[in-house]
This record gives structure tokens, sequence and C-alpha cells, in this order.
């Protein structure tokens, strides 16, 4: 980058930035940023009369207004941008100022005060009897069977959609422990995930293998769209009378509660079957209530039990 902030504008420092940074960003990542972007387009045609603005006339006026105006002013009509999507949008611009700042592109990083302030939400999670439910259910529609099964293996191995409709035959293999492992990378933050799979997951893998005459395939499932999986679960969580409209996103949730952590499994290993980077990542996921609290302390009278014998 050879101009100064004399000459930089805030459209081209996001390009320059997503163009350094694009091989080390994932395709969904790659797409957020596209999105921020066409946000502070918008904005800039808004607010200037050029449509941009010289990094050195940013203001911490400008945060403050690029701000309001992402929560007031969808991209899509009757698509409103929340608080959180709002705060992600602000958290991709000010990454992008600070690294502007670091490589002296600017003299001040006017985000340096600006607090990525991101409201916490109560994520849903199956509980075993809904669990349960949609796993005995007997549905005759074989696009609404592949999809219950799709998310049925998702609860159990805490996946995400994108990396399990890319899941290959060799990324499942036999271990020497005697526990058949699942083993893939996450599209969303390339780091592993290694889990070892219980037998409701390997059943549904058995029932979906390739079998002669068959469509051909190199994944393990079919593929469904994101839009199919979604609007197929939805009726599917009808159908249960699960209570709520089920989505993929609440899988990830069932694993890291119902079938890891309120059965006694650690945090920690819970945190690298997910593929997360940080525990505290985990945590958003894992929620602890009072039926795993009580669960925890009855292992500890059990245990104190024990000892005193």
């Amino acid at each position: 980058m050879g101009k100064t902030s004399q000459h930089y504008t805030i459209l081209q420092l996001i390009d320059n930035a997503i163009a350094k940074y694009k091989a080390e960003l994932a395709p969904g990542s790659l797409k957020n940023y596209g999105a921020t972007r066409d946000y502070v387009e918008v904005f800039c045609k808004a607010k200037y009369k050029s449509g941009d603005v010289l990094l050195k006339f940013l203001t911490y006026a400008f945060i403050d207004e690029l701000k309001t105006y992402i929560l007031t002013h969808p991209l899509k009509p009757n698509d409103p941008c929340t608080n959180n999507g709002c705060m992600k949008h602000m958290e991709r611009v000010k990454k992008i100022i600070t690294w502007a700042h670091e490589m002296n592109f600017i003299d001040k990083n006017v985000f340096a005060n600006f607090k990525v302030k991101k409201k916490r939400y109560e994520s849903r999670r199956l509980h075993w009897v809904q669990l349960n439910a949609l796993e005995r259910k007997v549905l005759q529609n074989s696009m609404l069977d592949l999809v219950r099964d799709l998310f049925i293996f998702c609860c159990y191995t805490g996946m995400a959609p994108v990396d399990l409709q890319r899941l290959k035959p060799y990324q499942i293999n036999p271990g020497s422990d005697g526990l058949t492992w699942l083993t893939y990378t996450r599209a969303k933050s390339v780091i592993p995930a290694n889990v070892p799979l219980l037998s409701a997951a390997i059943a549904i893998i058995e029932k979906h293998r390739w079998k002669i005459g068959d469509i051909a395939r190199a994944t393990v499932f079919p593929f469904v769209t994101n839009k199919d999986l979604n609007f197929n679960l939805k009726i599917i969580g009808e159908i249960c009378g699960v209570g709520f409209p089920l989505n993929f996103y609440m899988a990830r949730h069932t694993f890291a509660t119902t079938v890891t952590l309120a059965q006694g499994v650690p945090i920690t290993s819970i945190k690298e079957m997910m593929g997360h980077d940080r525990i505290e990542t985990t945590m958003t996921y894992a929620r602890v209530d009072n039926s795993i609290i009580g669960m925890d302390m009855m292992l500890a009278q059990e245990r104190m039990g024990i000892s005193k014998n």
C-alpha cells in the first residue's frame, strides 16, 4: 500500500484489507466482510457527495453515525439488522481501522474508544424428550426423513450444516481405542474438530450410506440446500410437536449441553469436539442449568460417600 492517510478513503482501505486477508478468511467470513463493506458504502453515499471519505477526515462521530445507520437502514427490505448483527459489522470495521493505524496509514485510531456491545441471548436447545420424539417419529416423506436425520446427526456430533454437507467418507475412521472417530476442519474457523461417534450417529451414517444404484456422490450424506434444510426442519418441528420453530443452529447447542455437558463430559473435551479455539466460546453453547448443577452435586455426594467408606 503506497498511499498515505492523505489519499486513502475508507472504502479503498476496506477493499485492500479484504484483498490482503482473503486467503486467511473462510468463505463465510469473506461473505460477511463483503456485507460490511456494502453497509459502509451505502452509508457513505448517503452522507457524502463523493460517496466516500478520506481516512484523515474520520472522526468518532463517523463511527457513531455508521452504527445508527446500520440499525435503521437494512440492506434488504423488511430485514433489519439486529443489535448483535450490527455489532458484528462494527467489529469488522474496527478491526480494519485498527490494522490501518498499526500500519501507520492513519495517525489516529478513531475506533480506540468504541466498545462492541453485544446482547446475550439464551439460545434454545433440545431436551432428551424432544430429541427422542424427533428420532422416533416415522416420516413418510423422503426429504423430511433425510433432513430429520441430518439434524439428529448434528445434535450428536455438534457439526454445523456447512461442515455436514461437505463431510467425506475418509473423515470417518476407526480408532485404536475401538471407537469410530469423525475428524474434520471447520469451515468457519479452520480449526480441527475430533469427535468420537455415538451409536445414534453411526446408525444414521449406515442408513444413508451410498449403495449400488444410487446417484453417485462424494459426500457421506446427500446434499440439501440450506433453504431446504431450514424449511423442512420447521415442518418437522411442527409434526413432532416440539413447541417452537427448529433451526440447525440449535443442534450445536443441543450437543454442547444435553448430549455432552449434562452427561458429565468435561467442558475441555466439549471444546475440542466442537472445534473451538477458546473455552469462552464453548461456554456460550454449553448452558449450565439446575439439572446439570443437581447432577454434579449428586456425583459429589456419591464420591464423598465412597471416600468416607
